[in-house]
């Protein structure tokens, strides 16, 4: 029970220093520990004060661009843990990441301001609050430059407090900043009953909407139970995202995920269903196996199309097998046969180019291969030959522009035909002397 008082005080420092929104979150984890630690079914000895519990929850704000909240529970973490070396430098870094992103507004708001857009200047003014209260000079343009603004007239009632206010008004207990700055408040001290306020009107872009985490948790079971998987993943997401830990949010996520990947592994979406799958927590037990799933499925498909003579399908189910499990065997031959006979194939229909493109994919290693690519090679520069001897008859009958294309051709054939570079450089030339005589 010491070490919780130790902790309840931590955070109160942490907030009277920071002045952040973000203390309802500590305190409720707090009374979520105190609970934990005199609960007789915690074990004995454990200390559920751990600094990763909090370094989690920074983790999430941060992702959600909710950095004073991040940056006061990487306060409290690097508290619990003052010999961590990380934890200070990841506060210095948030710390100044605030700072930076909070001028970067500062900077878009003068300029709004100068050319009088003056409710996009507020707009990054304020943001610039959000993510340091701190700045004096966002401070000042909004309360003595920008033009007069409009105010919802309120009175404070008996057991409101700056948070309660906040919720009320914008939806978000984390906005107390605009109720602060707007009626000269301390940010550390509730007004009192009575007192009048001017709570600015803000556009809704402005106004960042809390979760209802115990309503959406209601909609996302009752989203399950119609099959609505999409849905239901985008609202888990968003719960995770400012809860990370949520226990059921992530059961019913994994629910989801796995229900879309195994629809998308029946409608032959192998790679979709995969990716799918790889969504649920990595430490279930179901994510190997559904993906192994996928691939025996897969492998049926590449196998089928390969006696059904369709290398190009085939060699697209392979590799995409191949591209998330690189080692598997039944994979490597369908895709290796598959590339030889599509190569044969092309050698069949004189189209050596392509036949020795294919035939390169495949292992080298691989007899069928070896032997395919060898006779394509041949037949490139037989080919390459027919197509330097018909450059040499155009060149004979001055038909120079004829006999460059030719030549060009066996190029592309024979790359390292050394007789067709240097005729192409002669007949060039001597049609650049041609035009300059006529």
């Amino acid at each position: 029970m010491r070490h919780a008082l130790n902790v309840l005080s931590l955070i109160i420092v942490l907030y009277f220093v920071t002045g952040c929104a973000g203390v309802l979150g500590a305190f409720t984890d707090f009374t979520e520990k105190i609970s934990k630690e005199t609960s007789d079914k915690a074990p004995r000895g454990q200390d559920v004060f751990s600094s990763s519990d909090y370094i989690e929850k920074a983790t999430a704000f941060e992702k959600n661009d909710e950095l004073q909240a991040a940056l006061f529970y990487f306060k409290v973490a690097g508290a619990l843990s003052p010999d961590d070396p990380d934890m200070a430098d990841k506060i210095s870094h948030l710390e100044s990441t605030v700072v930076q992103k909070s001028l970067e507004h500062v900077e878009k708001g003068v300029k709004f301001y100068k050319s009088k857009q003056f409710k996009e200047a507020q707009y990054h003014f304020l943001t610039a609050l959000r993510y340091d209260p701190d700045n004096k000079e966002a401070l000042d343009y909004l309360q003595s430059r920008l033009p007069p603004k409009e105010y919802i007239p309120y009175r404070v009632l008996e057991n409101d407090t700056l948070a309660s206010i906040s919720e009320k008004f914008y939806k978000n207990p984390e906005e107390t900043f605009l109720i602060v700055y707007f009626n000269d408040l301390k940010p550390d001290t509730d007004p009192l009953p009575g007192t009048p306020l001017k709570l600015p009107i803000l556009a809704p872009k402005l106004i960042r909407p809390t979760l209802n985490i115990p309503v959406e948790l209601l909609k996302a079971q009752s989203l399950l139970k119609k099959k609505h998987y999409e849905r239901v993943a985008s609202t888990t997401e968003r719960i995770l995202q400012n809860d990370p830990a949520n226990p059921t949010a992530v059961d019913l996520r994994n629910s989801a995920y796995y229900q879309m990947g195994l629809q998308l592994s029946r409608d032959k979406k192998y790679p979709e269903a995969i990716n799918m799958f790889k969504n649920i927590t990595p430490e279930s037990e179901i994510v190997n196996k559904s993906i192994q799933d996928v691939v025996e499925r897969e492998l049926l498909d590449a196998e089928n199309f390969l006696k059904e003579k369709k290398y190009t399908a085939a060699i697209a189910a392979s590799e995409n097998i191949l591209s998330h499990d690189p080692s598997n065997p039944t994979a490597k031959d369908i895709l290796n046969t598959a590339l030889c006979q599509n190569g044969k194939s092309l050698l069949i229909r004189k189209k050596y180019a392509e036949a020795v493109t294919v035939l390169n994919r495949a292992d080298p290693g691989y007899e069928c291969v070896e032997k395919t690519l060898s006779a394509a090679e041949n037949a490139m520069k037989k080919q390459a030959e027919i197509h330097y001897l018909q450059g040499v008859k155009y060149f004979l009958n001055e038909e120079l522009q004829n006999a460059i294309n030719e030549w060009e051709t066996t190029l592309t054939l024979d790359p390292g035909n050394i007789k067709a570079k240097k005729d192409i450089e002669n007949a060039r030339s001597l049609l650049e002397k041609l035009k300059k005589v006529q």
